[in-house]
Formats: C-alpha cells, sequence, structure tokens
C-alpha cells in the first residue's frame, strides 16, 4: 500500500493512498482549499474516509517516517 502525506496549516495533516489521489485526477493547487478539492472528487469515485481525532504523532516519528520513505525512493532507482 503507497501512500502519501501532506502536512496542511494549523498542525494538522492527511494520509492519502496514491491509487485515490491519481485517480480522483490528482492534487489541484488552482483552488485554496486543494485538500477539500481532493477529497470531494475522490468521494464522487467513491473512496471512503476516516476521520480519528484522537491519534496524537510526534513530530521526530512523522520526520523519521518521511525520511525513511525518501531514502527507500532513492534507492529502488
Amino acid at each position: 500500500m503507497l501512500i502519501q502525506i501532506w502536512t496542511f496549516g494549523a498542525g494538522t495533516a492527511g494520509v492519502w493512498r496514491i491509487s485515490a489521489v491519481n485517480e480522483a485526477g490528482g492534487w489541484k493547487d488552482r483552488t485554496t482549499v486543494e485538500d477539500m478539492d481532493l477529497a470531494v472528487r475522490a468521494s464522487l469515485k467513491g473512496w471512503k474516509f476516516v476521520y480519528v481525532g484522537d491519534l496524537k504523532v510526534s513530530f521526530s516519528v512523522l520526520m523519521t517516517f518521511i525520511k525513511n520513505i525518501t531514502n527507500e525512493k532513492s534507492t529502488k532507482f
């Protein structure tokens, strides 16, 4: 399962399956609410969403995760 992580303002973040983003037409920067635009397009394609309001992740854990993904991608080519 491939995922993409975007961080939004105010300390929030979204985790998306790359296939959901691609099927919905990708990230469009033509609007001021890019995350909501993508969510609407993905939901129209049948993707479901889960909100986890009580999940807390340390910033260092997130950065380690991103570093590992980046290293993984760079060693595959």
